[in-house]
């Protein structure tokens, strides 16, 4: 799937159409900075820095594993189809893809500007009935190295004064339908911010709380994850979420990966040795073990 990138400057300039079919919101994102689109196939574009980008791009084998499948690159405007992306990306191309400078309501947009650099990723929700979302902020430090001296103090602050310090782990976002009441449950990272360590268990305990078949899955990745973090020495995944999408209406022929997904996202802020210019590390990530071991210790 090839994505030809179109920038219109200015709408008054430029006659500007949004492909309604191409160019959707994404309606189960729960956490993030900026809003994700959804593409055809099980795919999401994502506005992205140039850090997060490279670090698709030079990923090393053994981590492609715990994220999400990077198909695309985009880095103002030139499209990068990569080695291992998905057959309808190698195969597909959507023409035409226009993303405006500036439109009210565009799904596309971030807060601030128009990102000039974007990726394709797998859809964890694709082909779930009833998808349950739980984002966990992991580790015990979230800013990365080249964050100011001020940037730094403040993540500091944020994860001594949340359970990341004490848990490796914070809630960010989580939305699911309770399948008694149909009562829709949404946190967001605030709410997650003032959880206390029972408050963040009970939620935990609550939304894997499907059955036994599940749990057992969402248990066997998780320590999945765990084994290829710690095996991984000078890997740090500051400011990286763990992403858990369980099927909330399981059916029998559903396979394991359309039951559970639990992927490792958002690596903005996270390194490995020999990446660009950045530190190197001893040994594994001992904060985004503790998330790990956290979650696990819960769910027994």
């Amino acid at each position: 799937m090839v994505l030809n990138i179109k920038r219109a400057s200015s709408l008054e300039e430029t006659s500007v159409e949004i492909h309604d079919d191409i160019l959707k919101p994404f309606v189960h994102q729960v956490g993030g900075h900026t809003p994700f689109t959804s593409l055809p196939n099980g795919h999401l574009l994502k506005p992205c820095d140039v850090r997060e980008l490279h670090f698709y791009q030079q990923m090393p084998d053994h981590l492609k594993w715990i994220a999400p499948l990077c198909c695309t690159t985009i880095q103002s405007g030139s499209v990068n189809i990569l080695p291992h992306s998905c057959i309808h990306c190698k195969t597909r191309q959507l023409e035409n893809v226009i993303i405006p400078e500036s439109i009210e309501g565009s799904p596309i947009l971030n807060k601030r500007k128009l990102s000039k650099f974007f990726i394709v990723l797998s859809d964890l929700t694709y082909r779930m009935r009833s998808p349950r979302v739980l984002d966990l902020k992991l580790g015990t430090r979230q800013h990365g190295d080249q964050a100011s001296l001020e940037k730094a103090a403040c993540m500091t602050a944020k994860c001594r004064s949340t359970t990341s310090a004490t848990l490796g782990i914070r809630l960010c976002g989580m939305k699911y339908q309770c399948p008694n009441t149909q009562q829709q449950i949404v946190y967001g990272k605030y709410e997650g911010r003032s959880m206390s360590e029972l408050t963040l268990y009970e939620n935990i305990i609550q939304f894997c709380s499907i059955n036994s078949e599940i749990l057992e899955i969402v248990k066997r990745k998780l320590e999945a994850i765990h084994s290829i973090i710690k095996k991984s020495y000078g890997l740090r995944l500051f400011g990286a979420s763990l992403l858990i999408v369980l099927e909330g209406d399981p059916i029998s022929s559903q396979t394991i990966d359309e039951l559970v997904q639990i992927k490792i996202v958002d690596y903005a802020n996270s390194t490995f040795n020999g990446f660009l210019t950045d530190n190197f590390y001893e040994g594994p990530d001992d904060g985004s073990l503790l998330g790990i071991e956290t979650i696990l210790r819960f769910l027994d």
